[in-house]
C-alpha cells in the first residue's frame, strides 16, 4: 500500500512539474533532440568521412613504401645484370636513365614509381634482347641488326597499364610482378654464365653486412652485455631449416635452457659494458590488429607505416600500439585476441655478432629478421600453449615457451624484427628470446 502511494505521489509530482514548467521541460527535450541530431546525423558522418580518408591515405602511403622497396630492388637487379656484360655490349644498349635519388624521394608518388618500374623492366628487356641477338649471331650467319630485329619480332607484347585507373593494391602487385621478372632474368643470366664458365657475377659474390649507425636516443627496455663474434658457420638466412636449428616437429618437448638459474633481462639493446644476461626477452613492440583470419595480404605485410590506421576485424579501426613491459610473454594489447596481429621492433647491437633466436607463439607465427623469414610455424598442438598461462611453470619462469631456436647473424646497429601472429581463440602470446 505504501509503495503504491509513493508511486502515485511521484507521478502526480511529475505531472504537476510539467504543467507548472512546460517551457523548461520543452527546452530539455528540444536540446536532447538537437544533441542527438548533431552527434548521429551531422557530426558522425563527418567523423566517419575523416577516418575513412585517413585510412585511404594510410593505405596509399603503405603501398607507396612497398613499391619503393620493390623498385630499389629492381634498380639493383638492373645494375647487377649490367655488371655481367662486356664494355662493348654495354655500348649497344640504349638504357633509360634511372636516378636512385628519385626512387628514394619521400615525395615520389605511386604512379611515378610504377613508371620507374616500367622503365627498369624495359631496360632489362633491352639487355635480354641484346644477349639473345648475340646468341643468334653465333648460331646463324646474319648481321647484328638483323639478329636484333628477329629477336624483337619474337617478343610478346607487354600489356598496357593505365596507372591513374589502377587501385593502389593492383599497382603494388604489378611492381612485384615486374620485380620477380627482373630477378628471373638475373638468375637466368647467372646460370648461362656458370655453364659457359664466364666468371662470377656480382650478385653471387659474398655481400658485406650492412653497417647502420646505432640509434643513440634509445631509452626503453634493458641492455645486455655483448660478447665476441661467434665462429660458428651460419646456415643461409633465407632457409628455415639448417643444421643449427632446433625444431621439434611433434613438439614432444621444449629445447632445454641448460642453466639452473638463467640471468634474464628484458630489452632490445645489446652492447659492451652493459649488465650481463644469459637470456634477453625482446619486450618492446609496435603491434597492429586484430585483422580477420584469411589468406589475403594485409597492409602491414606490404610495408611498416607506424602512423597508419586500417580497417581490421569487423571493420573496426586498428593502428599500431606501442607495448613495452617486462612481463613474460608478450600478449597482444586488444581484449579481442582472435585474429591476425602484426608486430614490429628494432634490436640494436654495437657490433655484428651471431645469436640464438628462440621463438614461440599461440597459435601460429612467422618471423622475419631484416626482411628475411627465419621461422614459420605450422603446428597447432604445441605443448606450451597451456603452460603459458600457468603461474609457476619452470618453462615460463625461464622465459622458454619455445618451439624453435636457430643461430642467426645480426648486423651492427639496427636490426628489424617483424612477426605475423595468427590466433583462433581468446588467449594468445608471442615469445622472442635471444641468447649467446
Amino acid at each position: 500500500m505504501a509503495i503504491n502511494l509513493l508511486t502515485t505521489l511521484r507521478q502526480e509530482s511529475v505531472q504537476y512539474g510539467i504543467k507548472k514548467y512546460p517551457y523548461f521541460w520543452f527546452s530539455i527535450l528540444f536540446h536532447v533532440v538537437i544533441i542527438y541530431v548533431l552527434s548521429n546525423i551531422v557530426l558522425k558522418p563527418i567523423v566517419d568521412t575523416r577516418i575513412h580518408q585517413k585510412i585511404k591515405v594510410s593505405l596509399n602511403n603503405t603501398y607507396r613504401m612497398s613499391m619503393q622497396e620493390n623498385v630499389k630492388d629492381m634498380a639493383n637487379t638492373q645494375q647487377q645484370l649490367m655488371e655481367t656484360l662486356s664494355e662493348d655490349t654495354k655500348k649497344n644498349i640504349p638504357l633509360e636513365p634511372i636516378e636512385e635519388k628519385t626512387i628514394s624521394n619521400e615525395k615520389v608518388t605511386a604512379n611515378e614509381l610504377l613508371e620507374l618500374a616500367r622503365k627498369i623492366s624495359e631496360n632489362i628487356r633491352k639487355i635480354e634482347r641484346e644477349l639473345r641477338a648475340q646468341d643468334l649471331e653465333r648460331a646463324v650467319t646474319m648481321s647484328h641488326n638483323e639478329a636484333l630485329k628477329t629477336v624483337m619480332s619474337l617478343e610478346l607484347a607487354i600489356p598496357e597499364y593505365r596507372a591513374n585507373r589502377m587501385p593502389g593494391e593492383e599497382k603494388v602487385r604489378s611492381v612485384e610482378h615486374m620485380e620477380e621478372v627482373a630477378k628471373n632474368s638475373l638468375r637466368q643470366r647467372e646460370s648461362v654464365m656458370d655453364k659457359r664458365g664466364l666468371g662470377d657475377p656480382m650478385s653471387r659474390k659474398t655481400e658485406k653486412n650492412d653497417m647502420v649507425d646505432p640509434i643513440t636516443q634509445e631509452s626503453d627496455g634493458a641492455i645486455v652485455k655483448g660478447a665476441t663474434n661467434s665462429n660458428n658457420k651460419l646456415a643461409p638466412q633465407n632457409l628455415i631449416h639448417s643444421k643449427n636449428d632446433f625444431v621439434d616437429l611433434w613438439l614432444d618437448h621444449i629445447p632445454p635452457v641448460n642453466r639452473e638459474s638463467p640471468q634474464k633481462i628484458a630489452g632490445r639493446i645489446i652492447k659492451d659494458g652493459a649488465p650481463h644476461a644469459d637470456r634477453i626477452f625482446i619486450n618492446s613492440w609496435y603491434i597492429a590488429g586484430p585483422f580477420p583470419i584469411s589468406d589475403k595480404k594485409y597492409p602491414p605485410e606490404y610495408a611498416i607505416d607506424l602512423d597508419a590506421i586500417y580497417y581490421g576485424k569487423e571493420n573496426k579501426i586498428v593502428g599500431w600500439q606501442y607495448v613495452s613491459n617486462s612481463r613474460y610473454p608478450l600478449t597482444p594489447p586488444p581484449s579481442d585476441k582472435a585474429g591476425i596481429f602484426f608486430g614490429y621492433t628494432e634490436v640494436i647491437l654495437d657490433h655484428a655478432q651471431d645469436l640464438w633466436v628462440w621463438v614461440g607463439a599461440d597459435d601460429f607465427v612467422s618471423l622475419q629478421l631484416n626482411d628475411k623469414v627465419i621461422w614459420n610455424s605450422t603446428v597447432f598442438n604445441k605443448k606450451f600453449n597451456t603452460i603459458a598461462y600457468e603461474k609457476n611453470n619452470p618453462e615460463k619462469n625461464n622465459w622458454n615457451l619455445t618451439e624453435y631456436k636457430r643461430l642467426v647473424h645480426f648486423n651492427a646497429g639496427r636490426n628489424t624484427f617483424k612477426f605475423k601472429l595468427t590466433n583462433s581463440d581468446s588467449t594468445s602470446f608471442f615469445s622472442l628470446v635471444l641468447t649467446k
